[in-house]
């Protein structure tokens, strides 16, 4: 979805084609055909899929038949280990929105100088939802491992209400707060817009230049906005299905095989729906380069994003 390079075209109903071929719509200055950036983003999910998935699994169940450890005891050791890492990144990308050099590269368009994107709010919530019944469930006395099984699910939860909200009202709902670039009290574009400019303004070091072009392709082309509404549904409406599911066999099974399926079925969902979400991605970015060479700049819109006031360079530590 972010794989193509050039300039940003300024304006919010208007879009310059100066530095546009005439034949491909607004690009993004950014590509993920890359290395290094490859490399890094491999590593990221391997890390988060063996701390939240494969770990989980195989210290419960090793401990459990292995070493004969009651819950308690082992659900004690699962919780004192699982987190670490997407702990360790949740705070190195406040430190790029709030601390790092040049920070005001890394927040949105038009944020003050203690602005956070939407995604690391939404991410909080997330963390919180994840920790939760990892400390209550390893709290009880004796520990339910039902319990504990809740953590990806309501992650699931979490991330998918927004995307299957704005999915399914894109550009009708309004929040009195600002929304990553967005100003308060602007119709809310579906979340998988907002999460894309986020993901890669800060955790892809992209900053302020990526947003503008992410802002200027989504308001040129038509075959964006409907990929970006099909994907929140698909996200939104799947994470939701799948996550409701799994508490409910959490629920009403054995707590030991609903340990395994609160850990195991997430990530198999999650692999799943990538692999879909690839090809439908690619098939829509080819028809979209088919229609902008037959109709470039049709039913253009606005998302009223207004920048502020620039901040100097030299700012941060």
């Amino acid at each position: 979805m972010i794989h193509h390079n050039s300039q940003l075209a300024e304006g919010s109903s208007r879009h310059s084609t100066d530095t546009d071929t005439p034949n491909s719509p607004p690009q993004l200055n950014y590509t993920l055909h890359n290395s290094s950036r490859l490399r890094a983003i491999s590593l990221f999910f391997t890390i988060i899929f063996l701390e939240t998935g494969i770990l989980p699994l195989i210290i419960f169940y090793a401990l459990k038949l292995g070493a004969h450890l009651s819950s308690t005891k082992n659900l004690a050791i699962v919780t004192s280990i699982v987190g670490t890492y997407s702990g360790y990144k949740f705070a190195k990308r406040m430190w790029h929105l709030w601390i790092a050099k040049n920070s005001f590269e890394s927040r949105p368009i038009g944020a003050g100088r203690w602005g956070v994107d939407a995604s690391q709010v939404v991410l909080s919530f997330a963390m919180f939802a994840f920790f939760t019944p990892l400390v209550v469930g390893s709290s009880l006395s004796p520990a339910s491992p039902a319990t504990v099984s809740m953590a990806l699910p309501c992650v699931m939860l979490t991330l998918g209400l927004p995307l299957l909200l704005t999915g399914l009202l894109p550009h009708r709902l309004r929040l009195p707060f600002r929304v990553s670039s967005l100003p308060a009290n602007e119709p809310l574009p579906p979340f998988t817009f907002t999460f894309v400019e986020d993901i890669v303004a800060v955790d892809g070091g992209a900053g302020l230049a990526f947003r503008k072009a992410w802002r200027a392709r989504y308001e040129a082309s038509t075959v964006m906005r409907k990929l970006l509404r099909d994907q929140a549904l698909f996200w939104g409406a799947g994470g939701c299905t799948a996550a409701a599911a799994i508490i409910s066999v959490s629920w009403t099974t054995m707590e030991d095989v609903a340990y395994g399926v609160g850990y195991g079925v997430p990530w198999v969902w999650a692999i799943v729906w990538t692999c879909i979400s690839v090809i439908l991605v690619k098939r829509e970015l080819k028809k979209e380069r088919m229609v902008w060479m037959v109709r470039p700049f049709v039913h253009q819109m606005s998302l009223h994003i207004r920048e502020g006031k620039p901040e100097p360079k030299e700012h941060g530590v």
